[in-house]
């Protein structure tokens, strides 16, 4: 492929986008089945058998994918003489699809104004246009494919390093983690990839053996989960000091690997869970536990306020990528109390984004899919941002929008 015109660009990124979504979609249903079976299985045996049969499930789709697809397929899962990062190649190999594939296409988009497709589905813009769908639908299909192999392919792995033992991995993990967060930090200024979901995977083996079954180690896994956790949010949320830390690619892809190993491998994490953690967890609570009194009364400190301002107004933008200011981001929060999570989450939020982008409370560059994203840290989950044109009952939102 070669140099790219300003406007051949943003046709690519406007395909890449809606191929993201497409992947993004799909990967959400995948997780939400896979930890629904999960939670059907009485034992780890039984989550073992599942796994298998969704490795091999995966395995023979891809081997039967279509005949388009296959080869860029098979270049996503061989070994890259760029070594390139898994992210940084499947961009690649999508753009190079879209642009082999379907050049017809990207050349008729390059002519017209991309901006009046918003408002129709993607593969409706497509077939109007004369082109087939199919193809595209199968590629994307395909990722998934992949993706689901290669994260459930992950979970049986057995380390072949014979001289791998459990304090190898657990200082392996300990100087990965110390060194993302000296690089969040600022404390050091590089920062190179490091395989945190094979590290995980031969800590949940060796500590399953019976030699490091202990209550301490079990204990480990779940302060580890609690640090997977901890780097999701403050990742999101830019809340470390090397904003810089955005432009290291390798960063960037560790941070994501850790979040999915949040979110995906959680039920993993909850086999290591010792009896007072199930009992905490179990226990019905009461008020009671709140009245109990401490050993040593809290003293209380007066604090007077040396000005007018209000604290509210001092209250910090979590969420400095995305919001403006602190006042668009108090914008943000009471649109959600307002919308809340209803069947019009769609719609709701659509508008939310684009009114938002409007009024210059969120930056000009932050893009649809990662406001989808980012609307998950709130249990909002939906599939898209819609085209402004198909939001309807936009009088109602203007309402609020405007009164809030």
């Amino acid at each position: 492929m070669g140099e790219l015109s300003k406007k051949e660009k943003e046709v690519l990124d406007f395909l890449l986008e809606f191929v993201n979504m497409g992947i993004f979609s799909i990967e959400q249903q995948e997780r939400d089945l896979g930890k629904l079976d999960y939670s059907l299985c009485s034992d780890d045996n039984e989550k073992q058998i599942i796994t298998q049969k969704k490795v091999e499930k995966f395995k023979k789709r891809i081997s039967k994918c279509n005949p388009i697809v296959a080869g860029y397929l098979n270049a996503l899962t061989t070994s890259d003489p760029l070594n390139l990062d898994y992210d940084e190649k499947l961009e690649l190999i999508t753009k190079n699809f879209l642009y082999t594939e379907y050049y017809e296409l990207f050349e008729v988009l390059v002519a017209e104004d991309i901006s009046k497709f918003e408002r129709y589905r993607f593969d409706s813009i497509i077939e109007s246009l004369g082109f087939k769908y199919k193809p595209l639908k199968d590629f994307i299909q395909g990722v998934c494919d992949v993706n689901s192999f290669y994260t459930y392919k992950s979970f049986l792995e057995i380390p072949k390093d014979d001289t791998l033992n459990y304090d190898k991995v657990v200082k392996k993990l300990n100087d990965a983690f110390f060194k993302l967060e000296a690089f969040m930090n600022g404390t050091v200024n590089q920062y190179n990839h490091f395989d945190f979901n094979t590290a995980f995977t031969e800590l949940f083996y060796l500590t399953r053996k019976a030699e490091n079954y202990t209550y301490d180690n079990c204990k480990r896994v779940g302060q580890y989960w609690g640090l997977t956790e901890q780097i999701r949010v403050d990742y999101d949320k830019t809340n470390f000091d090397n904003v810089k830390a955005f432009e290291n690619k390798a960063f960037c892809n560790d941070c994501n690997v850790i979040t999915s190993i949040a979110w995906d491998r959680i039920e993993e994490f909850n086999s290591f869970q010792t009896p007072d953690e199930v009992e905490e967890q179990t226990r019905k609570k009461s008020i009671s536990d709140l009245m109990r009194p401490t050993a040593i009364s809290p003293v209380i400190v007066k604090v007077e306020n040396t000005n007018n301002t209000d604290i509210s107004e001092k209250e910090e933008n979590p969420y400095p990528r995305i919001f403006t200011t602190t006042k668009a981001y108090n914008k943000f929060k009471n649109l959600l109390d307002e919308f809340g999570n209803t069947k019009e989450n769609l719609a709701n939020y659509s508008f939310v984004y684009h009114r938002m982008k409007k009024d210059k409370f969120i930056f000009d560059d932050y893009q649809q899919t990662q406001f989808v994203y980012f609307l998950l840290d709130f249990n909002i989950n939906i599939s898209r941002i819609k085209p402004k044109t198909q939001l309807g009952n936009n009088d109602l939102r203007e309402g609020i929008y405007n009164r809030i």
